[in-house]
């Protein structure tokens, strides 16, 4: 058996808005602060990225007092808690002997789960050397998305941000070139790791670009480490062979790493200080949890936040 790992539908772009009452397990009417953009027969997903991020499917919608019905709710959900419009409720996973994936079978279709970053299949029958694909499906429309626009994996990959495929061809190094697969495959996972503690969001883009840049990173190091025996190493790039030395491997690492850091400052910022509490319902009411995070949203940096509030860590 191994356990397939679907990258989830990116939600960033749709149609979203707040919940502005509390709703609790097992209700059927949730109140919006607008509904525009929403219609009969959407799934939303509400709170992604957290434990209590669930899929439910719009019912019937009342535009005048921005409710709507929907599908039984299995978890509590607050005011202040987003909500995001889905085309596909559905992950589907294909296989194939072949990387091309052509007249690839139906392994599965399952609901997606927007508790992780990944919907994910425990499969009992897969095989060696086999590879996979995922598709998005809407079990209302049947609309599916398009294959050929998701990328093959292997079930080595199935948990990696960039394939080892991916990551040559971002080097720019040919096949016979140090790192190999495996050594590549190591790489990622250290930098997926490193990206995990610096950056939060389910953006699969700015996953794939963050994870790109940290395992360049490590590439350049290791390949300076790689070079202090003899001096320099030689690389077989776009059919040229070229002798690089320790300080320039060193020089290309630290440049990589400052395109990383930029790049995180330029999408996403890590809070300093954890919002746990703002989820204990017993702890805090609705109306000041909403008043912290309007002054949360009004401070730069969660850093700045935690010092002139004295919030700690919980």
């Amino acid at each position: 058996m191994v356990l397939l790992r679907g990258l989830n539908y990116d939600y960033s772009g749709e149609q979203h808005s707040k919940i502005t009452e509390s709703v609790a397990v097992g209700a059927v009417t949730l109140t919006l602060q607008n509904t525009e953009g929403f219609a009969d027969d959407d799934y939303i997903v509400i709170a992604p990225n957290t434990e209590k991020s669930e899929i439910v499917k719009i019912d019937a919608l009342v535009i005048n007092n921005a409710k709507v019905t929907t599908t039984a709710f299995k978890f509590n959900h607050v005011i202040g808690d987003v909500v995001y419009r889905l085309p596909y409720n559905q992950m589907r996973f294909y296989e194939h002997p072949t990387a091309d994936m052509t007249s690839a079978a139906v392994v599965a279709t399952v609901d997606m789960n927007f508790a992780d970053v990944y919907t994910k299949y425990p499969y009992p029958d897969t095989y060696p050397d086999y590879y996979y694909k995922r598709t998005f499906y809407n079990s209302t429309t049947f609309v599916e998305s398009n294959i050929d626009l998701s990328i093959a994996w292997q079930t080595d990959d199935e948990e990696l941000y960039v394939t080892a495929e991916e990551m040559r061809m971002f080097l720019q190094f040919d096949n016979n070139d140090f790192p190999a697969p495996s050594d590549l495959r190591f790489f990622i996972k250290i930098a997926m790791a490193n990206v995990g503690l610096d950056l939060e969001s389910s953006n699969s883009t700015l996953l794939f670009i963050a994870t790109l840049y940290n395992t360049k990173a490590l590439v350049m190091r290791a390949l300076a480490s790689r070079s202090i025996s003899k001096g320099y190493v030689q690389i077989n790039a776009e059919g040229r062979t070229i002798s690089k030395a320790y300080q320039e491997f060193v020089l290309e690492a630290e440049n990589t790493l400052q395109e990383y850091k930029e790049f995180l400052l330029r999408n996403g910022r890590r809070e300093a200080t954890s919002t746990n509490f703002l989820n204990n319902t017993a702890l805090i009411d609705d109306y000041t949890r909403l008043d912290i995070i309007n002054m949360m949203n009004g401070v730069t940096d969660g850093q700045d936040f935690q010092q002139k509030y004295g919030f700690r860590r919980l």
